[in-house]
């Protein structure tokens, strides 16, 4: 419930307190109201926890919460002391906060729970604000030097909870702007059917798409080889998804093997093989060459056992009907398509990325790389 409140501070940046030294209205509380643009959460101000602070226009302000049954981050005697306009927000018993609608409620434009521990008035008279090198008290000698002041929020488990609570179509938008792409243009690593796939309550292209672009996204471009845990990406689905108690088995199983079919694609690759805590690398450096660097073998072929094999090590599905078609296009011969071209539509026809149709065609010595040399080209003019 405190991160909760935190995060609604965080992303509204206002909020709605009492008037200080003001006389009461007829039957209501006199308010004015509050904003900021920069604001951070849980950290330490002169060596003292606060749950809010915020930089505004007339100076800082914390801002506490205080939750009944619930002991404070600090004691408000040692926030008073800091002598900085501090705001005490009182919420409601828990069980009464039905939805973020009632907690914004609370937070923001409620002013009869609020009331100030040091006035915002008072404060601006009794001391100069506090400079932004004392916001973080360092933990460790020497630690001074390398505080720093950024404004960032540190409530990941709050921005997940926030989006457990959004409905199908709003978490679709949260995706399709994590994958940069719209939905019907996804990759196959995020449809990957696996055992216990419904645990999450949603369509695995869903939680797939979540996991992926959360974890092998934004790894799949750094030079520096990137480490992916089962238990971290199993713990943040989780935060992110309804999992029912029952469910929490086949949703431990869903996520082990769709990281091992992502092994199987090529977009991870095994680390530390332990069955109960695998870890896996994103394969950033395993990008195949581009179609356009590739040209045919002079007798290309490939055997029933080749496709067989080197179809399930590049992740391939080949439908029964294709398997013929394979056979004869690759019979001491080569398709009369340059082979980006070739590859585009059995990508296709398998549903399955061309990158993936490539690994396949390389394995399996059907292209080399380079250009075409000239015995190579009359054999294209003869196709």
């Amino acid at each position: 419930m405190r991160a909760a409140a935190q995060h609604v501070l965080l992303e509204s940046r206002f909020i709605k307190v009492p008037l200080v030294g003001g006389e009461p209205g007829s039957g209501r509380i006199q308010s004015f109201l509050i904003q900021w643009t920069d604001s951070i959460a849980d950290i330490e101000v002169v060596h003292v926890p606060v749950d809010f602070l915020a930089e505004t226009a007339d100076g800082q302000l914390i801002v506490e919460i205080a939750i009944p049954g619930l002991p404070a981050t600090a004691p408000l005697d040692r926030v008073e002391r800091l002598e900085v306009p501090a705001l005490v927000v009182t919420l409601p018993n828990p069980a009464r906060i039905h939805g973020w609608a009632d907690l914004r409620q609370c937070v923001l434009h409620s002013v009869e729970n609020k009331s100030w521990l040091v006035p915002f008035a008072k404060a601006q008279q009794r001391s100069p604000s506090l400079p932004h090198k004392e916001w973080h008290a360092p933990s460790t000698p020497g630690a001074a030097d390398k505080a720093s002041s950024l404004w960032t929020s540190p409530l990941v488990f709050a921005d997940n909870a926030f989006y457990r609570q959004l409905n199908h179509a709003e978490q679709l938008e949260v995706l399709q702007k994590q994958m940069a792409l719209p939905c019907d243009q996804w990759p196959a690593e995020v449809d990957i059917e696996v055992c216990g796939e419904d645990a999450f309550n949603v369509d695995r292209r869903g939680w797939q798409a979540d996991a992926f672009s959360h974890f092998v996204l934004p790894a799949g471009t750094d030079s520096v080889a990137c480490e992916v845990a089962f238990s971290d990406v199993l713990r943040y689905l989780s935060e992110r998804y309804w999992v029912e108690p029952d469910c929490e088995k086949a949703a431990r199983m869903a996520v082990f093997y769709y990281l091992q079919g992502l092994v199987v694609r090529g977009a991870l690759l095994p680390f530390i093989e332990d069955i109960e805590e695998p870890i896996y690398l994103v394969a950033a450096t395993m990008t195949p060459v581009a179609a356009d660097d590739l040209r045919w073998t002079a007798k290309a072929t490939l055997s029933a056992s080749q496709l067989r094999v080197l179809s399930v090590q590049a992740g391939l599905k080949v439908p029964i009907e294709l398997v013929q078609e394979l056979l004869e296009s690759f019979d001491d011969c080569h398709p009369s398509v340059p082979v980006g071209e070739y590859a585009v539509t059995l990508a296709r026809k398998l549903d399955a990325p061309p990158r993936s149709v490539l690994a396949f065609l390389r394995d399996a010595g059907l292209v080399v790389e380079g250009p075409p040399g000239p015995a190579s080209a009359a054999q294209e003019t003869l196709f």
